[in-house]
């Protein structure tokens, strides 16, 4: 049981929101102002919230690469809370039901993650993935910008705002399965967005949960299958994206796809599965991981940077955190490329400088 202090002390924290920026018509939070900046470093991750020792090695490791490479801000892929999301036990009392939750966020996203917030207006943008909504408490996820420093949720799906004119950053809640969020008029709205023929020399990224391609545990189920139809044609090749990003898979993969590259970050919590590559030309595996990790993109006008980071000798469960030795914060892979290289299989990109 947590004391009325620690509640307190929570409180207090999760109100001393100020970041640099003002909010948006609308978003009753502050968003930093990045339009300004000639590059971008990004960090990526999915499938984290558990609360437990591994969730916190990696966001560990996270912190320190950040730290050394100056991450901008960060792209959540889903299952931010495990296993069944922000769980609503207490309904007859405001204040209780309200700290509660707090709780919640507290020890599966602010604790590990709080060492961020000596980055000055670092945001967690955050899309929504199939744990995060089994107690049906989404609605505190989309809340809860308003309350942190760190957390951003406006929507299930969204632009990130206030980014250089030369990159698009959009989130999409990609479930197919109980809730189906994803459909034809979701992917109708992120086109009217993305598919912007005024701005052919523009980055297009997009992040959900649910991957278009894998070959880890989910490979080729009915969710992917049904993802690959909504989201593939239709938005990716159709509106020319060059990344998108997701998690859902418990590893970590670069997939290059004809006409993108898929990135699969769902190893910040959780890892498992057996690698079982495509066999056929496209999509072609250019990097396959079964350790926890995450990902970093380095982003300017002419091109693109992908690193993948494992931490070596993880475990989800452990008896206490013990954070990770710099000997086993590894960079296991890296690719470079222009959009001219973007979603080509038959391009052997060179080692990135």
């Amino acid at each position: 049981m947590r004391s009325k202090a620690f509640h307190s002390a929570v409180i207090v924290l999760l109100f001393l929101s100020a970041s640099l920026g003002a909010s948006l018509p609308g978003w009753p939070f502050d968003v930093t102002d990045l339009r300004d900046r000639n590059e971008l470093v990004i960090l990526v991750f999915g499938d984290s919230g558990t609360g437990k020792a591994g969730q916190y090695r990696v966001g560990h490791a996270m912190y320190e690469v950040c730290r050394q490479r100056g991450c901008d801000f960060a792209l959540m892929l889903g299952d931010n809370i495990y296993d069944d999301g922000i769980e609503v036990r207490e309904r007859s009392n405001a204040n209780a039901s309200y700290l509660e939750i707090l709780e919640q966020f507290d020890r599966k996203f602010e604790a590990p993650y709080r060492s961020f917030g000596e980055f000055t207006g670092f945001h967690f943008w955050a899309v929504a993935g199939n744990h995060d909504y089994r107690r049906n408490a989404l609605g505190s996820m989309l809340t809860y910008s308003e309350f942190s420093k760190l957390w951003r949720m406006p929507a299930l799906h969204y632009e990130v705002p206030l980014l250089p004119d030369w990159i698009q950053v959009y989130g999409l809640h990609t479930d197919t399965d109980e809730r189906r969020d994803l459909n034809g008029l979701q992917i109708a709205s992120a086109k009217g967005v993305l598919c912007d023929g005024d701005t052919p020399s523009r980055w297009k990224i997009v992040f959900g949960h649910q991957p278009v391609y894998n070959s880890g545990h989910h490979r080729g189920d009915a969710n992917e299958k049904r993802t690959r139809a909504l989201v593939e044609g239709p938005l990716l090749r159709e509106c020319d994206v060059h990344v998108y990003l997701a998690g859902h898979a418990h590893h970590q993969e670069h997939l290059t796809a004809r006409g993108f590259e898929q990135v699969v970050q769902g190893a910040a919590g959780k890892s498992k599965g057996s690698n079982r590559p495509p066999k056929g030309p496209s999509p072609r595996q250019r990097h396959f991981s079964r350790h926890f990790g995450f990902s970093v993109i380095e982003v300017n006008p002419e091109r693109i940077r992908l690193d993948f980071y494992d931490v070596l000798n993880t475990r989800e469960n452990g008896q206490e955190f013990t954070p990770p030795a710099e000997g086993e914060i590894v960079l296991g892979h890296s690719w470079c490329g222009t959009r001219e290289q973007i979603g080509r299989p038959e391009f052997d990109a060179p080692p990135c400088p």
